[in-house]
């Protein structure tokens, strides 16, 4: 496994994602929470924000993404069902 230095000097990210290394917890819902180290959590009413630093070709991003907490689907079902659509649309196409 590589280590920081190595993945920011092969790609230029600070921050390794090192998916083997989350921490998971139950939440009070009886879901469960993912917790890296390089990114903070924090409930805000309803709705879970995270947010991560990245370095990028020399720039700094900062990514926050905010989870509703009343949503009718997870992010990962909503990307499926865009890719989904975007595959029918393209059989009818052809």
């Amino acid at each position: 496994m590589k280590q920081d230095w190595e993945i920011y000097r092969d790609t230029g990210i600070l921050g390794a994602y090192r998916p083997e290394q989350v921490i998971l917890r139950r939440s009070e819902d009886g879901g469960v929470e993912t917790l890296f180290r390089d990114s903070t959590a924090k409930w805000e009413g309803d709705d879970l924000t995270r947010q991560r630093a990245m370095l990028v070709g020399g720039k700094c991003f900062f990514v926050t993404s905010v989870f509703p907490g009343g949503a009718s689907a997870t992010p990962t079902d909503k990307l499926l069902q865009l890719i989904d659509t975007k595959l029918e649309r393209e059989h009818h196409e052809q």
